[in-house]
């Protein structure tokens, strides 16, 4: 089973200093789409095999990605970056 966050959850947990938002989706979906304040991009072949599941939470478009990173222990945010979105989360549009 993967353990998920509240996409309220996740941001508190943030916003907090308790962690960080680790994104799973490629350059362009961040670039098309925006990020979280301060969600750092990481690679998904490597954080599938070897995520990190103290401090960390991941995020991708669907929610479908980070079920990679879930079945190895790291939590995953609920509803991806839909989930986000809809939570009416802020959004960093700038992405390089």
């Amino acid at each position: 089973m993967v353990e998920q966050l509240s996409p309220a959850d996740a941001w508190r947990h943030v916003t907090t200093g308790d962690g960080e938002i680790l994104d799973l989706r490629t350059r362009a979906e961040r670039r098309r789409h925006g990020a979280p304040p301060g969600a750092r991009k990481v690679s998904l072949v490597r954080h599938a095999l070897w995520p990190r599941s103290h401090g960390a939470v991941y995020l991708c478009q669907h929610a479908n990605r980070s079920k990679l990173t879930g079945w190895r222990g790291a939590p995953e945010i609920a509803g991806g970056w839909e989930g986000w979105i809809d939570a009416g989360l802020p959004v960093e549009s700038s992405i390089g």
